[in-house]
């Protein structure tokens, strides 16, 4: 007789357990300057330990005061964060965070609007620092090494030509006014993705020098812009897509097409249109689900992963809707 396998718990968090949680704001502050500073609060601007509860008026529940004599300034745990100079509660970026990591495909700015009971263009700017805060992760590390296998290919995001209002139409068919991805998946290891101007060879080889180590087995479809990569100090082995083979040995690609599979389902099903100028942070918040996201890693452990990429870093809403560039940055 067959053995029943024993029922196992599932380890998600629910929307009504996270809400229990951090169901108070100073639940919520708690927590993320336990994560953020550790055991004790930590000075943003100077990096000293020599801070104290501020004063100022009374005892204000989170804010601290540095007492260093070259700085001595207020500061809360917002300060030096995605977080910075924001009225919305702790305790909504908190469950913000949970949508983020518990929608597989998404969850647009008007759905989150919703959710957290904001305005639409709160929800919106909220969106877009935390798709700038994961961001980070598509580049504080290199794939591959020696005896390793990353794959690479490219994809082009934007609406089809067909689809378009008659006075949208352009000339022009293929990747026509779309933006280009591309991606780089190390076999049993981590993704990343990155949006690039043009599929020139310069351009695909400065992206690959820049993310992959040297010595790896590269494995790509026969674009040509790959030509000359052993060159570069790169092992090339490729597969003829045209001719139907996709796998070649140690060469495929079909883990970074699982990538633009799971971009692309967020495009149609959630987004519907992806901004050109922000294409870089929907990108990188489909790889981080892919990455530090997975249903392999409890519910905290996803939102504990943003919150580490939050630090040091600062979105403003005239960067966010206008035509500057937003840049890392740390206080001081």
């Amino acid at each position: 007789m067959k053995k029943k396998s024993k029922y196992q718990k599932n380890t998600a968090m629910s929307e009504d357990e996270i809400r229990a949680k951090f169901n108070t704001e100073d639940k919520a502050r708690k927590y993320y300057e336990k994560k953020i500073w550790g055991s004790k609060p930590k000075c943003p601007f100077c990096g000293t330990l020599q801070v104290g509860i501020w004063k100022c008026g009374g005892k204000r529940n989170g804010w601290y005061k540095c007492y260093s004599r070259k700085c001595n300034k207020p500061f809360t745990v917002r300060m030096g964060t995605i977080m910075q100079c924001t009225r919305i509660p702790l305790r909504k970026w908190l469950l913000a965070e949970y949508y983020k990591v518990t929608a597989r495909k998404g969850i647009s700015s008007l759905e989150l609007s919703k959710k957290l009971g904001v305005a639409y263009k709160t929800a919106l700017f909220l969106h877009h620092r935390l798709g700038f805060a994961v961001d980070s992760g598509n580049f504080d590390y290199m794939l591959g090494g020696l005896d390793k296998v990353v794959q690479s290919d490219e994809t082009y995001a934007g609406g089809r030509n067909k689809n378009r209002h008659a006075d949208k139409k352009i000339d022009g068919s293929g990747p026509v006014r779309k933006g280009i991805v591309l991606g780089m998946v190390e076999q049993g290891g981590r993704k990343k993705a990155v949006v690039v101007s043009n599929v020139e060879r310069d351009t695909i080889l400065r992206e690959i020098n820049k993310h992959i180590r040297k010595n790896t087995l590269l494995a790509t479809d026969e674009g040509k812009h790959y030509i000359g990569i052993q060159k570069q100090g790169y092992k090339h082995r490729t597969c003829n897509h045209s001719a139907k083979v996709w796998v070649n040995g140690k060469a495929s690609t079909n883990s970074v097409e699982s990538v633009w599979a799971l971009l692309k389902r967020g495009f149609y099903g959630i987004y519907h249109k992806f901004s050109m100028k922000h294409l870089q942070k929907y990108v990188a918040e489909s790889v981080f689900r892919l990455n530090e996201g997975q249903c392999k890693y409890l519910t905290m452990e996803r939102i504990d992963a943003i919150i580490g990429y939050s630090i040091g870093k600062r979105l403003t809403y005239r960067d966010c809707v206008g035509y500057t560039e937003a840049v890392m940055v740390v206080p001081g």
